[in-house]
C-alpha cells in the first residue's frame, strides 16, 4: 500500500482569540500535523526501502563501501520513486523544504541499512 502524503490546504480561515477572524485567502500555509504526518511516512517508506536494500546487499555478499554506495543509490531511487508517483513531482505542498525529500532522515535509513546488511551477510556467509 503506498503512503498517503497530505497536501497544504490552499484557503484557510482560522479564529484568533473570541471573535476574531484572520482571512487568508490564497495564502499556502503549513499545517503541522500534515507536516508531521509526511515526515513520519517518509520515515517509514526510507526505513523500509534501507532495510529491503541492506538485506539484498547482504545476500548478495557487499562488502566495504560498496554497501554504502548501495545504501545511497538506494536512498535516491526511493527518493525519486516517491517524488514522481506519490508527490507528482510537486514536494512544495507536501513538505517545508523540498530537499527533506531527499535527505531527511538519511542518518535513520542509514542505520535501518547497516543493521539489516550485517544480518544479512553474517547470516549467510559467516554462520
Amino acid at each position: 500500500m503506498a503512503p498517503k502524503f497530505a497536501k497544504r490546504p490552499v484557503e484557510v480561515t482560522k479564529r484568533l482569540g473570541k471573535g476574531s477572524m484572520l482571512s487568508l485567502d490564497g495564502a499556502e500555509l503549513l499545517l503541522p500535523s500534515n507536516l508531521q504526518h509526511n515526515n513520519k511516512q517518509l520515515t517509514l517508506v526510507r526505513s523500509w526501502s534501507a532495510i529491503v536494500a541492506g538485506v539484498v546487499s547482504g545476500m548478495m555478499g557487499v562488502e566495504g563501501l560498496s554497501g554504502v554506495l548501495a545504501f545511497v543509490l538506494a536512498n535516491f531511487l526511493m527518493s525519486f520513486l516517491v517524488f514522481f508517483f506519490a508527490l507528482g513531482g510537486d514536494p512544495k505542498k507536501y513538505f517545508y523544504k523540498p530537499r527533506d525529500l531527499f535527505m531527511g532522515q538519511f542518518m535513520s535509513g542509514l542505520q535501518s541499512f547497516v543493521l539489516s546488511w550485517t544480518i544479512a551477510y553474517d547470516y549467510l556467509y559467516c554462520f
